[in-house]
Formats: C-alpha cells, sequence, structure tokens
C-alpha cells in the first residue's frame, strides 16, 4: 500500500461518482474561452432536439456548432441571466429554442419526458486546467451536458492538510475574474477534506465567505468510509443534482437598511446572491417530501429550525414543493389543492413573501392576501396554488371557507408557537375543514331534515372541527417550541415522549457561526435597600401584598431609576458604544411601560448632561398616563427629536438614537445586528427569555460578541431557560384529557347550575333564530349564586376552576377528537359564565405616603460566561393550571417593613443570603438527589447523599464567591444545613 495522498483521495471520489452515473472525461476537452465541454453540449442538443438543430443549421451552416457554443456561453455570463436561468429557461438562437437540461418529470404520463430525462449526460473532470492565463488547476469539476455546475478543492488529511487549505487556495490561488470563477458561472464552490465540508457560492478573494456543510456540528462516524462520503453519494449524485437545479438554487436580492452619512438618512442597499441550499435544509425538505408521499394529507410536521436556520428559504422551498406533489408518478391530481403560509405578524412578513414570490417559476403561482379576507376567500375558492396570509384573518371568514367543499390544503406556519395558539387555531381549522358528508344523521343513523337539526349536531360538528382533519396538513417552523406546540404539531417516539420532525439547533447555529452566543458575556447586579416609615399610624395589612407594592415602590423611585440608568449609560458609553467599528446600539428591556416612560425621561435627561452626541428611543404599544398628561411612543420620540412618522428600527439605524428602551414591544422578532448590548430590568423565563436575549444574537460585519447587564434575573434561570431549546426540545410526556373529567366534578361540586340550565344556554346559544337577551337570565342565576357564597376563598377557587376547565379544553380539544357533547356544552357555558362573573374589585394598597427609600445600593454581582450542556431540553406536559387561593397573612406595617429590611437591608450581607437560597435550589432541583429520596433507601444514605450534592454545590462558589464559600464550608454549619435540607425535602418542591 503506496502512502496516503490527495490524488488517492480523488480517485476514491471519481470511482463513487462513476458509480452513480458520471462519465470522466480529460481536461483538455474543456474549453477554456467558453467555459463549456464543447463536445458534451453538442452531442446532447443533436440527441436531444434534432428537429431545433436542423433550423439552427438552416441559419448557420458549418458555424453552427461554433455559433450555438459562443451563444450559450455569453447568455451563462449575461449579468441579466445566470447558469442557473439557463439551465431552467433555455436559450434563443435565430428562431430556435434549446433546453440545456431536462429535469425529471412528476409523472410517467408523457415516455418522451421521461427518455429526455434519461439523457442528461453528467461529467467528473479531474486536475481541471480552467485559466488562459497559466496552467493553474481544480482538483474536480462536476458538468451537466457540458456546463459546469460544481468545484471542489479535496484535502486528504492523513498528507497534513485540511479543508481550511482548501479555502485560503479559493481565497489567494483563484481568480474571482476568471472566466469559471465569475459569479453566476457555476452553483457551488465546496472545500473537502475527510472529515468535513465547507462551501462558498462567489469567490470575493480574502473576503470570501465560507458556509459549513456537515450533517450536523461535526459529521458523524462512517463505519465504511470517509465522514464526507454524503457529499457526493447524496448532494452530488445526478438525480440530486438536477433536482437541486430544478427546485432549489436561486438568485436573491438581498436588502439591507444602513445610514447614509452623507445624505443623513437611512438608505436601502441590495445584494445579489446566489442562494445554494444547506445541508440541513435539503434534508428537512427531501425528508418532509418523502414522509408525506408515505403518509398522505391529514398529518402534522414539527421543525425546530432555530435562528440563522435559513427559515424563510426553507418555507419556501417547501411551499413549493407541496403545491406540485403527487402521491405516485401515475397520479394526476395533486395531494394539495392549496398550500397556505401563515405568518403571525399583523404586517406580512416582507421577507418570507419576497422570498416565496423569488422561487415562483410559473407566474401566479403565489398570491398574497395584503387587501381583506375576501380576498383570502376569492384565492381559496379559486384553487391558487400558494395563499400568503396572516393568522389574525382567518376568524373573519371561518363559515365561508366551511363552503368549499373537499378540497386538500398543506398549511405552512411561520413560528408556529404563536400563531398556533388559543382561539386563532381553532378558526384556522375551522375555516378549511370540511363537513364528513353532505348529509346528517341522528345517532341511531336516521337522516335528518333541516326542521330535525338540532343544536347538538351543531355542536358534534364544533368538535370534529377542531381535532385533526384528515384534509389539512400542517408544517410548523419554530424555533423554541412550548409544551403544546410539541403535542399539537411533534411525533410520539418510542419512549412516549413528543419530538420535532426535524432539529436546526441553537448550538449548532452559534459553532457554524449563523448566531453569536448571547450569554457569553453576562453581568449580573443586585440592589439593597432600607425603608423608613413616614408617619405614626400603623395599618394592619396583607403581607404578601405589601411586600410586592413595596418591591414596585423600590423599583420605581426616581433614586433607583436614576441609579440603574447611569450604570447602564457608563457601559455604553465605554464599551458598547465602540463595537462594531463604533456602531454598536443597546437595548433596555423593563418591567412595564409606565417604566419606559421612566427610564426613558431618566436617560434624556443624563445624556444631555454629559452632552452625548445621541439619546436614546422607546418603544411601547398604547398610551400611558405620565404627570397627568397622556404620552405615546411617538410623542416621547418625537419630543426627542426623532422626525415625526419614522419608524423606530429606521430611528435606531440613525447614529443620532443609539439606546432603545422596550416592555413588551420589540422582545421579538425585532432583528437589529447592530444591537450589541442589552440592559434587563424584567423577570425573564423559559420561551420569553431566550427570545427576548436572542436580540443580541444576529450577526453583522465587525460584530464579534454580545453584552448583557442584567439587574433582576438569576443566571441559574437564564442557563435553564436556554438549556430547553440548546439542542433539541422533547415533550417528556402527554396532557390527560380526563383532567377535564376531574375539574367537571369539581365545578359542579358547588351546586351552582343543574345540568338542565347548561342544555338551556346550549339552544339559546345555537339557535341562529335567538338573540344574546336570552342567554342572560341563565347566567345571571348563577351569578347571584355566586355571589351568595360567604367564603371568599371557595368564591375564588370556583372562578380559578372553570378558569382552568376553559384553558384546559380549549387545548386539549385541539388534540383529542371528544365526542362527549358534555364536556363540549360545558366548555361553551363555562366560557361565558366567565365573562359575567364579576372581577376582583380589590383596591391597589397605597403605601407610597406611609412609607420612604432611606438609602439604595446597587452592585455588580459578577461577570459570567454562562455555559449551556450538549443535551436533549425536556418540558414536563401541561397541566390543568389551577391555583388554589391562599389566606393573606395580616401584619403590622412596621413589622412588614422591618422583614424586608431583613431580607434586603443594607446593613446585612444580603449576598450571601442571596447565595444560600440559591445553594438550597441547586440542592434540590439535582436529579440524583430525587432518585434517592424517592427510591427504597435507608435514612442514613438519603442524608449522605444530601451532603455529598450539598459539599458538591458549594465548590461551584469558589472562584466567584470565596468569602460565601469559606462561611459556608464549617464542617458543623454544614452538618446542621444537611440536616434542615434533608428535613425539608419535598416541602418546597
Amino acid at each position: 500500500m503506496s502512502n496516503p495522498s490527495e490524488k488517492r483521495f480523488e480517485t476514491y471520489i471519481e470511482n463513487s461518482l462513476k458509480s452513480q452515473g458520471y462519465q470522466s472525461i480529460e481536461y483538455n476537452q474543456y474549453d477554456r474561452k467558453l467555459c463549456l465541454i464543447p463536445s458534451e453540449v453538442i452531442n446532447f442538443l443533436k440527441s436531444t432536439q434534432p428537429k431545433e438543430w436542423e433550423k439552427l443549421e438552416l441559419q448557420y451552416g458549418s458555424e453552427s456548432e461554433n455559433k450555438i457554443l459562443q451563444r450559450i456561453s455569453d447568455e451563462i455570463g449575461n449579468s441579466n441571466r445566470s447558469v442557473i436561468d439557463v439551465l431552467r429557461n433555455g436559450v434563443k438562437d435565430r428562431g430556435t429554442f434549446f433546453n440545456l437540461v431536462y429535469f425529471e418529470p412528476k409523472s410517467d404520463l408523457n415516455k418522451s419526458d421521461n427518455e429526455l430525462f434519461g439523457m442528461n449526460c453528467f461529467v467528473v473532470v479531474r486536475q481541471l486546467h480552467y485559466s488562459t492565463k497559466n496552467e493553474n488547476s481544480l482538483d474536480m469539476v462536476l458538468f451537466i451536458n457540458g456546463i459546469p455546475l460544481v468545484t471542489m478543492e479535496l484535502k486528504n488529511e492523513l498528507t497534513g492538510q485540511n479543508y481550511k487549505h482548501s479555502e485560503n487556495q479559493y481565497k489567494r490561488d483563484r481568480d474571482p475574474k476568471e472566466l469559471l470563477f465569475q459569479f453566476k458561472r457555476c452553483l457551488v464552490h465546496f472545500c473537502v477534506d475527510n472529515v468535513r465540508v465547507t462551501m462558498t457560492t462567489q469567490l470575493r478573494g480574502d473576503k470570501t465567505f465560507f458556509l459549513p456543510y456537515n450533517k450536523g456540528i461535526i459529521n458523524p462516524p462512517n463505519e465504511v468510509g470517509y465522514k464526507t462520503n454524503y457529499l457526493w453519494e447524496e448532494i452530488l449524485s445526478p438525480n440530486s443534482i438536477l433536482d437541486i437545479i430544478d427546485s432549489f438554487v436561486l438568485l436573491s436580492i438581498e436588502k439591507e437598511k444602513e445610514w447614509d452619512d452623507v445624505k443623513k438618512v437611512v438608505v436601502e442597499k441590495k445584494k445579489e446572491i446566489l442562494i445554494f441550499p444547506r445541508y440541513h435544509q435539503l434534508d428537512v425538505i427531501r425528508k418532509l417530501k418523502d414522509s408525506v408521499i408515505s403518509e398522505g394529507v391529514g398529518n402534522n410536521y414539527l421543525i425546530q429550525h432555530t435562528t440563522g436556520s435559513g427559515k424563510s428559504y426553507s418555507i419556501g422551498w417547501l411551499s413549493h414543493l407541496l403545491t406540485s406533489l403527487y402521491r405516485s408518478r401515475s397520479d394526476t391530481k395533486r395531494m394539495f389543492d392549496s398550500i397556505i403560509v401563515v405568518t403571525d405578524r399583523k404586517v406580512l412578513d416582507e421577507q418570507l413573501q419576497y422570498t416565496i414570490k423569488q422561487l415562483e417559476q410559473v407566474e401566479g403561482v403565489v398570491c398574497k392576501v395584503d387587501k381583506g379576507s375576501s380576498q383570502l376567500k376569492e384565492h381559496l375558492e379559486k384553487g391558487k396554488g400558494i395563499i400568503i396570509t396572516t393568522i389574525q384573518k382567518f376568524p373573519y371568514i371561518s363559515e365561508e371557507i366551511s363552503k368549499l367543499g373537499s378540497r386538500t390544503f398543506g398549511v405552512v406556519i411561520d413560528e408556529v408557537h404563536s400563531s398556533q395558539s388559543g382561539e386563532n387555531s381553532k378558526h384556522l381549522k375551522k375555516s378549511i375543514s370540511k363537513m364528513e358528508d353532505e348529509t346528517i344523521e341522528d345517532d341511531n343513523g336516521v337522516q335528518l331534515d333541516d326542521d330535525d337539526f338540532d343544536y347538538e349536531d351543531i355542536i358534534r360538528e364544533e368538535i370534529r372541527s377542531r381535532g385533526k382533519q384528515k384534509h389539512v396538513s400542517f408544517f410548523g417552523f419554530t424555533g423554541t417550541p412550548k409544551q403544546k406546540t410539541l403535542e399539537l404539531f411533534g411525533r410520539k417516539n418510542e419512549s412516549g415522549k413528543f419530538v420535532s420532525f426535524h432539529t436546526y439547533p441553537m448550538e449548532q447555529s452559534i459553532y457554524e457561526g449563523f448566531t453569536l452566543d448571547v450569554l457569553q458575556n453576562y453581568t449580573t447586579y443586585k440592589r439593597w435597600f432600607k425603608l423608613i416609615q413616614k408617619n405614626d399610624e400603623d395599618k394592619v395589612l396583607p403581607e404578601g401584598k405589601v411586600k410586592k407594592e413595596v418591591v414596585n415602590f423600590v423599583d420605581s423611585h426616581p433614586d433607583t431609576i436614576r441609579q440603574k440608568v447611569s450604570i447602564i449609560l457608563e457601559q455604553f458609553i465605554n464599551k458598547t458604544s465602540k463595537t462594531i467599528g463604533g456602531r454598536g446600539r443597546g437595548m433596555v428591556v423593563v418591567r412595564s411601560r409606565y417604566h419606559c416612560v421612566l427610564f426613558q425621561q431618566e436617560m434624556v435627561k443624563q445624556m444631555k448632561e454629559l452632552h452625548l452626541p445621541y439619546s436614546c428611543l422607546v418603544g411601547f404599544s398604547g398610551t400611558i398616563n405620565y404627570h397627568n398628561r397622556e404620552v405615546t411612543e411617538e410623542t416621547l420620540n418625537t419630543e426627542n427629536g426623532l422626525k415625526s412618522g419614522t419608524k423606530i428600527p429606521e430611528g435606531l439605524k440613525d447614529p443620532r438614537y443609539r439606546i432603545l428602551i422596550v416592555s413588551n414591544k420589540f422582545q421579538t422578532g425585532f432583528d437589529e445586528p447592530l444591537i450589541h448590548s442589552m440592559f434587563v430590568d424584567k423577570k425573564l423565563n423559559g420561551v420569553q427569555c431566550v427570545q427576548t436575549l436572542s436580540r443580541l444574537n444576529r450577526t453583522t460585519s465587525g460584530k464579534v460578541d454580545t453584552f448583557v447587564l442584567d439587574f433582576v434575573n438569576n443566571t441559574d434561570d437564564i442557563v435553564q431557560s436556554f438549556q430547553e431549546y440548546y439542542t433539541s426540545t422533547e415533550l417528556v410526556g402527554e396532557t390527560d384529557p380526563n383532567k377535564l373529567y376531574s375539574l367537571e366534578t369539581e365545578i359542579k361540586s358547588f351546586n351552582l347550575f343543574t345540568k338542565y340550565e347548561i342544555n338551556e344556554f346550549c339552544k339559546v346559544f345555537y339557535d341562529e333564530k335567538e338573540t344574546d337577551e336570552g342567554l342572560q337570565p341563565i347566567l345571571n342565576r348563577v351569578v347571584d349564586k355566586w355571589i351568595e357564597i360567604n367564603d371568599k376563598e371557595q368564591k375564588e377557587l370556583f372562578k380559578s376552576s372553570i378558569q382552568s376547565y376553559i384553558r384546559l379544553y380549549g387545548y386539549i380539544s385541539q388534540i383529542v377528537t371528544f365526542e362527549d357533547i358534555e364536556l363540549e356544552k360545558l366548555f361553551i357555558f363555562l366560557k361565558f359564565l366567565n365573562k359575567k362573573l364579576p372581577k376582583d374589585t380589590t383596591t391597589r394598597i397605597q403605601i407610597s405616603d406611609s412609607i420612604d427609600l432611606e438609602s439604595l445600593r446597587l452592585q455588580k454581582m459578577g461577570e459570567h460566561k454562562l455555559s449551556l450542556e450538549s443535551k436533549k431540553g425536556e418540558l414536563e406536559p401541561i397541566g390543568d393550571g389551577k391555583k388554589t387561593p391562599e389566606e393573606e397573612e395580616l401584619d403590622l406595617l412596621s413589622e412588614i417593613i422591618k422583614k424586608m429590611n431583613e431580607v434586603y437591608g443594607i446593613e446585612l450581607s444580603e449576598e450571601h443570603r442571596i447565595n444560600f437560597s440559591r445553594v438550597t435550589n441547586q440542592v434540590y432541583q439535582n436529579g440524583e438527589l430525587d432518585k434517592v429520596m424517592k427510591g427504597e433507601n435507608s435514612e442514613q444514605n438519603k442524608i449522605k447523599k444530601v451532603e455529598e450534592i450539598l459539599k458538591t454545590v458549594l465548590l461551584g462558589y469558589v472562584n466567584d464567591q470565596f468569602d460565601f464559600y469559606q462561611k459556608m464550608e464549617n464542617p458543623r454549619l454544614i452538618k446542621f444545613m444537611t440536616g434542615e435540607l434533608y428535613r425539608n425535602y419535598g416541602k418546597t418542591l
């Protein structure tokens, strides 16, 4: 056996390609001036289109071959065309038309189409000498019918080189001006070694950007060959390449808004890019195709693709695939009559709409809905191929669409977690649902006349319109699926867990450089305060509510806002403003719309005092009463110099505005790559935490990291929120529908209504001739009985129970097809009863006149590099959501203040108290402890396990909190803590 070499690696790939249908020819058959293999082009044209060739010869005679070759080369190089356009749409010359490739026909009905498809000729050329100026050569180039498609630089790691050396060759030794390397002449350029692959679609010298093209973060082991075998066996096989040309590659116009320093306005810049599908994009579309064909219409598919996955392109490719999908090659009817692309944004997602429109190859296939629900109805009735709309339009037309009859629909949903919540989902399914039969029968199978049709038949149809529909397939895309999403759209695996159909995880997106890790630079602050009582009057008040008001009082206090703004500006001026080439922006996330105003007013004031050349913007919905004046985001921003009518995203591009203060608005769906730092003064957890902090993760030139300064949250909670979505997310079990019966029993035990009243209500409700007036007396009788209940706790328990039933039934009815009409009737009845029951009119406790802030301190707790584990995230199934009201303890105001000072007092080491609480939670949340405590172990072994975990947790504080660790490591104290933790196990869980 000779020594490993690059040549042997080439030979291996060549042989593999030849076994799949490629021919191998020498490089000297390649015409460097035309960038074609002339003999291959001419043979294909003559053999597949002889009549057109005869017409061409009548025009050019003996010059026909040279003329058509030059014409094809020129058209590929035409700035208005490309190799993609020429392959898809052919070339015209002197009244003749030539196809340059034949794609796989959708069916077997036309025998000649299949014959032409089989006449495509695939060629591999090794060591291709491509230049007219020198004898430089490329390791490998793939051609179809004489036209170059793919170039490759190969490296054998056993020779000491890898894909990085290939990238450097393309950057430094491959002149982008050479004909073969000119933009749009080839589909893609691959860098390949034995383990990894990268690719680019445009050579730009040292500025060339290569994308990873691996199966995952790393390629999986291959027991019979190279880890990169998938490239030439899956991606570059003849059928795959034809599919990619036909359905995937496209020229896209990338739009980006940026500030023009000369014109002093925001301008839109456009850049043409060639999109070649990344591995995970091809993988998900092809797997979806196979699954839909195998399973048929009527199934759900959850695609967990995080930011950076190229989701808009994936949705576009999937939509076009579905609109021309046939169950078998002999079928004449498409599987789906219409594809509906749904976005959860009220303003239609322009990028998504634009992407799908670009992929359109037949005029009229794509229709957007921008003129109301009547337009959507019209598109559906006409059976338009792809309809782009918003979820908000479905409720208005649900009744009309249900009359369309038997049709099949594919519904592709962008960010499914928000689109498919609550009543919107019900209306969406009902909108495109059909009656199972044209006639309606009673329970005994007897056909009913219109006059016999009663409200219970309508209820049955309502039930059927909710659950799984055999004529509708749902395809949901999200990076952060909630429990409901996984149960509605996910699939149950062998372990009984609900999982996504396909995953492109956050971990991979960060590793591949498509998004940034927002947890790498995380700074936490804590605040301590001391209160004083301003007057001698000692009121007896509910302790819990007072504590809540005290914290709100402190966090809204001018001194608190002033100190926080000062800390924010110090960080922003000294660090953030200097990032991204001096263009770094910041986002401040606060707890309410009112706090948006408080922070904005104080920040504008301090910025002016510091004579900064920039100011801030504020974003919130609606109107806020501030100092007896109604203000809006536009009011405050225009008063601060922003031109009236300027949208906030554009305003933040302006270098005169570099910080954006928000509450809920802009926490999701706002993509501004210049935002480098986030300042958090709001409790965050779960999906909301991930989505909020992910506003920082967008990449742009010069942005190498991000920064978070958090005044409120515990880093353990932040890590837990992200951990659930870092790789893939699973739902560990399903929601138990029988919980509804338990709630039903509990609600009926209050004896506030009978089944006869429910029936009476539903008869009125479902009778189209009746008015709302007839519903009132029934509900009022129940409300009167509820008011008569003397026990406040019981009254609240009833309300909590019916609200839990409404939420749980609304959810479960989407995933389970109920035939229990009584549950549906109870749902309808309780939904309206809940609206009639008096709301809690408890007046807010006013304590601002009774207390004052004596002292306040904000202290940096630490600078953290938070890390996540490469393991699956697990979510628990939905519970009944019922909360048992707790009786408020009453205490004197002075005692409450004393307790608050004991917890937050400036003279005490609150840092130690916080750490102790954190240690307790970490011990109790340890999975190993749970197994030991619940297992058949002796008391001694359980105590020993508690002590072991406690010591391990305390060790984690050695570096960052050494003072705390020193105090806690005392053996007597550890023994005491172990006993307390053991005795209280389970009480705090």
